[in-house]
């Protein structure tokens, strides 16, 4: 379940929102920039930035969390599934460093999955660097049935999608 916080709001992103990307891409340091993207990308370039917003809902879903506050509405972190078979897709998520450790994280990937069950997706994987404990360690919590497996530098993680629990349906005579 994802943390409640009525400062943050999650919801999600439109193919249009390209300001969205760029201030979440400019809260990411080079270093989580690296961890996020697998290689050093100081800027976002309009291939990386086309890729990022093509977005349908389907076969590429991306949830935003923003922050409410006096200044305005500010983008904190992105998630978003891209299909890879009929039944499975990658996930990939990024919360800017400011936000790192608050739980930001946490909801995002929780939103996703249930959007992917939803979809019928069954199967998610992310790519991470080994060095990229804290994705690691997200990933391991929020999806605690996961497979880790190491290729090179990077370590693949796959999971059955969780199921959402069942909700009880009471017929209501009326």
């Amino acid at each position: 379940m994802p943390e409640h916080r009525s400062d943050i709001t999650i919801r999600p992103l439109h193919a249009g929102e390209h300001e969205a990307v760029d201030a979440v891409f400019a809260g990411l340091s080079p270093r989580s920039r690296y961890l996020r993207f697998h290689t050093p990308l100081p800027r976002l370039t309009a291939p990386w930035r086309h890729l990022l917003l093509d977005i349908d809902g389907v076969r590429h879903v991306a949830i935003i969390a923003e922050h409410r506050a006096e200044h305005g509405i500010e983008p904190v972190g992105i998630a978003r599934l891209v299909r890879t078979g009929p039944v499975s897709a990658e996930l990939a998520f990024s919360v800017v460093d400011a936000w790192h450790r608050s739980g930001i994280g946490r909801s995002l990937l929780s939103v996703l999955l249930t959007r992917a069950a939803d979809l019928g997706y069954e199967r998610v994987t992310a790519l991470a660097l080994i060095e990229n404990r804290g994705a690691v360690a997200l990933l391991q919590s929020v999806l605690p049935d996961g497979v880790l497996r190491r290729s090179g530098a990077t370590y693949e993680f796959s999971s059955p999608v969780p199921r959402p629990a069942r909700r009880d349906r009471a017929l209501v005579a009326v």
